[in-house]
Order: structure tokens, then C-alpha cells, then sequence
């Protein structure tokens, strides 16, 4: 599914630049997550991104919904962010019971939603961790980012990932050492480990009995609740769509999921100790008071250390608790905000503990198989996808023999193609002034200038995305242009395809069809014969070359605007414009006899006379504007950019 624009509301007023971009970035990362969703699940589920919504991402059971005020950006962290989040969002839609199942009747029965959704939430990451460890990475990503991200609600996390063990035990233990109600700890930990490894509804008897548990002693003992869990989904109300693994899958994944991830060391609860001088002075924003540079050095593993002073004394009662914590939090120079300069803390999260954070998170962006699993998605979704269609209507055109004169200049542009595309090869150039020494060449008593080789890498010169936009108006067939110009659009195509480049043919009247779909190969001797039938109107088409060039990766782009008339130029040339701010070469030929030029030229200068505005504009913007005759100087016309366009591109290269 696309992305959504619910501000639009369908409106025809034209969007900004930025706002058209956007959008077609969106629209291609609902189709990346949506297709690698379908290969995981098998199931036909769509991905969309809308403009407002109750979470980060949420699912119906056959809808992934993502909220686009949370994409910032398409950079590589934020893209692996956010394919943490599509795969948490993955993960309810293979295991999360639905709603009228035994267990979510008896969730909604007793007002567990909270409790349920904490406990279900590290289940199903846990399992889909175990049924496609490749995912373990950014679900471990899209959490540690979370945490970062609210240093403000530190106290309160544990309960929400003790049973994430796809997060290191380091952290999980440094948020343990954190969490507000030590005497929590126990339950927290034998719930959550046990809950993980469900699988339903073999254990829906069992889940009941543990999420009655956790809401009676964890949730229901929380002053302060955790704050909305990993894309919201402590407020999920039931799924209702599509179904969840069967049990033997449950089981089969609960299995391997028990072997898997460290656990934490083994809890000690510390003892109250005197508040010294030193951590009096320190600012401790509205969190537990941490002394700087203490460890826990009584138990094992790499847990952050707490020593607790009389503001967390466990012999306090939970009203004394909250009190101190607010008397903090108003004690305006005692505030640390979250990333301040404070060299031991930093808003609530103890530097040691931030900086481990920091550490996975590199960590994870600096693995190879991440990185090119997002450069990928990246390329897509900014760059644009190669193989993407615009589902235009494919008109019905009639193949018609190509002419033995037009093959012969084919064979003789793609000859002179090809010679361009072996130029921009890498390879090594002989006999050269600089570059590595050839001693055989030196034996032999070569001259010195002659005595070297050098390596070039090549450019990317020859590697081009064209599109050509033909005007088939009734007065194209006017002296047979219509025809002439369907045979230089085979001639380019085919010539283009023969150094490996991709042409897409647009045919424009009062509508728009597509001639030549990139993807479809000329045929050897016919050629498409593109007809004139209505009027001049190439918006349509402007607005979808436009498209094909942002989704292409190639790095050569040309338009060709081949037309025998005027149209509107106020709406045409602002897409004309920003097609080449898109470094696309946009080229406008004008098939015209002298007759109608001359009379075109006398309107416009006596327009210009009176300080009226002028009739016709002719180039409409494009950096290249031509006039011919006739459609027989159209295709040395075209053949005469292409190949000045490449060779100009060798030399900025070079």
C-alpha cells in the first residue's frame, strides 16, 4: 500500500518540491518493507505510511501502519530504526493472539491490556528472533534507540525488556540497577523469562496465570508506570485481522528461542549506605542518586552500579520516594537535561551505561551484512528502484517494418556508442609518462615517457536513464512527422539498449500512453508507429518522466520533448524546471516550418512591443531547445545530444 497523505485529502492543489519528493520517498519505503514482509510471512500484507496515527507503527493483523511524523529522515540509522520497528510490527502479526481467542477474551474480561501487551511484546521478538535470527539486529537497534531516546523515564524501563535478551545482558542489567522498585526485580525477571518462551495456544492456560501475576505484582505496584513502550504498544488494543503462526510453528520457534541470549547476572540487592560528601554535590536531575565512578563490585557480569543514598533507601515508603524524586525534579540547579555536557550523567542514564548503549548501536550500524541490507533500501527509496513500473495505460500502437535507410544509421549510432562505452571501462592505458613501471618495456629500451602503464577506473558516462515524450497530436501526421518521429524514438531506443541503458517512450495528446516501457526491448526490425490522434497537452507525461528519473539510480539522465505545436507553459515548464534541478538534460525539439516559426516570431515581438505578455513560448524552460524542419532532422538532432551529452560527462569526469 502507498503512502497516504490524509492532510491532502484528495486536493488538487499542487504540492511543493520537497512535499512531491517526500511523498514519492515514502511511497517506495511502504513498497521495500512491504515486499520483504510478503517474502518473510507468505501472506499478502501491506506496509503504509500515513500522516498521523496513535503510535510509531501499529498493526491490524493485515495492515502495518507507519506513522510518517517519526520518519525524520532517510538516513541509514533512520532506516534501520525503522526496519527495527516494521519488524517488531512483523513479529505480532506471526504470533500475537486475536482478538476473541481464549486468552485476549480473558485479557479484556480482567483490564490485563497493560500487562499483556509488556509481557507480548518481548514474546514476539523473541520468537521471531529465533525463527530469523537476521532480524535480531535491528529489533535490538529500534529498542536501544528508544531507550536513548527517553533518558527521562530511565527509572522506570526494566520491566519492559527484561525479557528482550536479543539486548545485551550489560544493559538489561544497567536498566535493572536503575529501575525504582528493586523489590520488584524477582517477579519481574521469573515472569518475563518464563513468558518468552510461550508458544499458543498450547500455554494460553499459563499465560493467564503469568499476566494475572504481573498486573497484580508489578504493574498494579507501579506509582509511575513505564513509559509507552517500543512503538506504542503498551496502549495496543486487540488485533482483529489475519491469523498468527499455527502451534507447532509457536512451539518449534519457543524451543530454539530458549537456547538463545545471555541472561543476566544474578541480582543482589544492595544495602542502603550514608550519602557522602562527594554525591551530595553531584546533580542527579529527577532520577535514583548514582556516586559517579561506582560500580557494582559485589556482583557479577558488567552491570552499572548504584549506590543508593537516603533519597533511595529501600526502608522508604513509596510516597517519601515520589516526594524526594519531585523535589528533584523542580530543583532548578539540580537538573541534568538528557545529553548535557555533565561529565558522569546524562539525563538520568549514567555515562557508563550511555556509552554502552552507544557502543551497540555503532555496533550494529558497522555490520556489513546491516549495512548493505540499508544501502539497499536506501538506494530504493532515495535513489529510486529499476525495476519500478508506473502502471500506465500500454497503448495499442501497430508494428511496422523499420526502413533499410533508418537500420543503417541504427547500426552506426550503436557502433559509435559502444566505442564510447569500451572508453569508459576501467582498463590500462600503455605506454604512459606516469603510473606503474612495465620493466619488460624498460629491458627492451623503451623510451621514458613510454616506460609506464596506468590504471583508470572508468566512468559512469555511458550508464543512462532517457526518456522521450512524443507529442501525438492531429498535426503530427502533417508531412509524415508522426511517422518520422516514430522511427527516430525505435532508432534512440534500440541504439541505447545496445550499450545497456534504459528508454522509456511517453506518447501525449489530450492523455497520456506509454509507447516503450524500459523494461521492454525494441523490436530488432519493427518500430512502434506512434500516430497522430488529439491534442497538445504533455503535463501527464512531464509528471511521470519526472518519477522515472527520481526512481532511477542511474547516474546520465536525458529528456527528450519532441512536439509540432505550443501548449500551456505556466504548469509544464514549473515540472520541466524541477525535472533539471534534478541534474536531468532536458532537450526540447520543436518540429516547425519556417511559415509557422516566422509567424510565431512576428506575435511574440509585437506582444513584447507592447509590454503584453508573450503567446508562445518556445523552449519552455528545457537547457536545450531546437527547431527543425521536418521529422527527418530529428533522430541526427537526438544521436548529436546523446553523444555530446556523454562525451561532456567524460570530461567533467576525467
Amino acid at each position: 500500500m502507498p503512502y497516504i497523505d490524509e492532510d491532502n485529502h484528495g486536493s488538487s492543489k499542487a504540492r511543493s518540491e520537497a512535499q512531491q519528493l517526500r511523498a514519492l520517498q515514502l511511497s517506495a519505503m511502504s513498497r521495500v518493507y512491504e515486499g520483504a514482509d510478503r517474502i518473510l510471512t507468505g501472506d499478502p500484507i501491506t506496509v503504509s505510511i500515513v500522516s498521523d496515527g496513535p503510535a510509531v507503527t501499529w498493526s491490524d493483523g493485515e495492515t502495518i501502519y507507519i506513522n510518517e511524523k517519526h520518519i525524520k529522515d532517510m538516513s541509514m540509522e533512520m532506516l534501520t530504526k525503522m526496519s527495527g520497528l516494521n519488524y517488531h510490527e512483523l513479529a505480532h502479526h506471526f504470533y500475537t493472539p486475536r482478538e476473541g481467542t481464549t486468552l485476549v477474551k480473558y485479557v479484556a474480561t480482567n483490564g490485563y491490556f497493560t500487562a499483556f501487551n509488556i509481557l507480548e511484546d518481548q514474546r514476539i521478538e523473541t520468537l521471531l528472533c529465533a525463527r530469523y535470527p537476521s532480524v535480531m539486529p535491528y529489533l535490538q537497534n529500534a529498542a536501544l534507540v528508544w531507550l536513548q531516546a527517553t533518558p527521562e523515564a530511565a527509572f522506570t524501563q526494566y520491566p519492559l525488556i527484561a525479557g528482550r535478551r536479543h539486548i545485551s545482558a550489560a544493559i538489561r542489567e544497567g536498566f535493572r540497577d536503575l529501575f525504582y522498585r528493586p523489590d520488584l526485580i524477582p517477579d519481574i525477571q521469573r515472569i518475563t523469562n518464563e513468558y518468552r518462551c510461550l508458544a499458543f495456544p498450547r500455554d494460553y492456560k499459563r499465560a493467564e496465570q503469568l499476566i494475572q501475576e504481573f498486573n497484580d505484582k508489578v504493574i498494579s505496584q507501579l506509582d509511575i508506570p513505564p513509559m509507552c513502550g517500543l512503538g506504542g504498544c503498551d496502549a495496543r488494543a486487540p488485533i482483529k485481522k489475519g491469523r498468527p503462526e499455527p502451534g507447532k510453528a509457536q512451539e518449534r520457534d519457543a524451543r530454539i528461542a530458549k537456547t538463545m541470549g545471555k541472561p543476566e547476572s544474578t541480582w543482589i540487592p544492595k544495602d542502603p549506605v550514608e550519602q557522602t560528601e562527594e554525591s551530595k554535590e553531584q546533580p542527579t536531575g529527577c532520577f535514583p542518586t548514582q556516586t559517579p565512578g561506582d560500580t557494582d563490585e559485589g556482583a557479577s557480569g558488567t552491570g552499572v552500579g548504584i549506590n543508593p543514598g537516603p533519597s533511595t533507601t529501600l526502608d522508604m515508603s513509596m510516597e517519601e520516594q515520589l516526594a524526594k524524586r519531585e523535589e528533584r525534579a523542580n530543583d532548578k540547579t539540580a537538573q541534568v537535561a538528557a545529553g548535557s555536557a555533565h561529565v558522569k550523567s546524562k539525563g538520568g542514564i549514567p555515562e557508563d551505561l550511555l556509552t554502552k548503549i552507544e557502543e551497540d548501536i555503532q555496533t550494529i550500524h558497522n555490520r556489513k551484512d546491516v549495512i548493505k541490507d540499508i544501502k539497499r533500501k536506501q538506494n530504493i527509496i532515495v535513489h529510486g528502484d529499476e525495476n519500478w513500473d508506473d502502471n500506465s495505460q500500454l497503448g495499442e500502437f501497430s508494428s511496422v517494418a523499420i526502413p533499410p535507410a533508418a537500420l543503417l544509421y541504427y547500426r552506426k549510432f550503436a557502433n559509435e556508442l559502444r566505442k564510447l562505452k569500451e572508453d569508459s571501462e576501467p582498463a590500462w592505458l600503455r605506454e604512459t609518462p606516469t603510473g606503474k613501471l612495465n620493466v619488460l618495456r624498460v629491458m627492451r629500451g623503451t623510451e621514458i615517457d613510454k616506460a609506464f602503464d596506468q590504471w583508470t577506473e572508468g566512468d559512469d558516462s555511458t550508464d543512462i536513464e532517457a526518456v522521450i515524450l512524443i507529442d501525438r497530436s492531429s498535426s503530427m501526421s502533417s508531412d509524415r512527422n508522426d511517422r518520422k518521429a516514430s522511427i527516430a524514438c525505435w532508432t534512440i531506443k534500440r541504439a541505447l539498449e545496445s550499450i545497456d541503458c534504459s528508454v522509456t517512450v511517453y506518447a501525449f495528446d489530450d492523455k497520456n500512453e506509454i509507447a516503450y516501457r524500459k523494461q521492454d526491448k525494441a523490436e530488432r526490425t519493427k518500430y512502434k508507429f506512434i500516430y497522430g490522434n488529439g491534442g497538445t497537452n504533455p503535463y501527464d507525461s512531464l509528471l511521470l518522466a519526472e518519477k522515472t528519473f527520481m526512481m532511477s539510480t542511474r547516474p546520465n539522465k536525458m529528456m527528450f520533448l519532441i512536439t509540432d505545436g505550443v501548449f500551456n507553459h505556466e504548469k509544464n515548464d514549473e515540472v520541466i524546471t524541477r525535472i533539471a534541478k534534478r541534474g536531468v538534460l532536458t532537450t526540447q525539439v520543436l518540429i516547425c516550418d519556417d511559415n509557422t516559426m516566422g509567424e510565431m516570431d512576428r506575435r511574440n515581438q509585437i506582444a513584447a512591443s507592447r509590454g503584453d505578455k508573450i503567446p508562445y513560448e518556445l523552449n519552455h524552460g528545457t537547457e536545450i531547445f531546437a527547431r527543425i524542419k521536418g521529422g527527418k532532422d530529428l533522430l541526427q538532432l537526438a544521436k548529436s545530444v546523446v553523444v555530446g551529452a556523454i562525451k561532456k560527462r567524460k570530461m567533467i569526469r576525467g
